[in-house]
């Protein structure tokens, strides 16, 4: 159970988001330097950088309340992945900022699939913490690596 695996852990980052966002692969390609297609998540996945957990749960409907399980144990900052190329994901995360009011200071917008549009919606210009990518060309990796080693500093 989730609950009973956050019990154990402290200081972890925590990245969710919908369905077919793109997280897995954002930590994969983090991880292991390449693209590889993944499958949707079931449940959640662990992975470490730099001795810093990562904690990536599932975007599918019957999983939304362990993210709330998970950002009640206060992680060090939340990733949110949505598809560009969807309008209603950018809904989505705007109604998570305002559910979570608490976490939105720090919460960074991952704004992935950059590869799959011409033009990034105007919106996403407009919010304070963003990031651009894309898992399959390697855009803005650096930038949220670059993220999570400020995190492992302030550890």
């Amino acid at each position: 159970m989730l609950s009973d695996f956050l019990r154990l852990i402290k200081g972890f980052v925590l990245v969710i988001g919908p369905r077919e966002a793109g997280k897995t692969s954002i930590l994969r390609r983090l991880v292991t330097g390449k693209f590889e297609e993944q499958e949707p998540t079931i449940g959640f996945r662990e992975e470490q950088i730099k001795r810093l957990r990562i904690l990536e749960i599932g975007g599918h409907h019957n999983f939304k309340d362990y993210w709330k399980v998970a950002l009640e144990r206060d992680p060090l900052h939340t990733f949110y992945v949505i598809d560009v190329t969807h309008e209603t994901e950018f809904n989505e995360y705007l109604q998570f900022l305002n559910e979570n009011q608490d976490s939105a200071e720090k919460t960074t917008l991952i704004a992935n699939k950059t590869d799959l549009t011409a033009e990034v919606p105007l919106h996403l210009h407009e919010m304070k913490s963003v990031i651009y990518s894309s898992a399959k060309n390697g855009e803005g990796m650096f930038d949220i690596l670059e993220s999570i080693a400020r995190l492992q500093k302030e550890k």
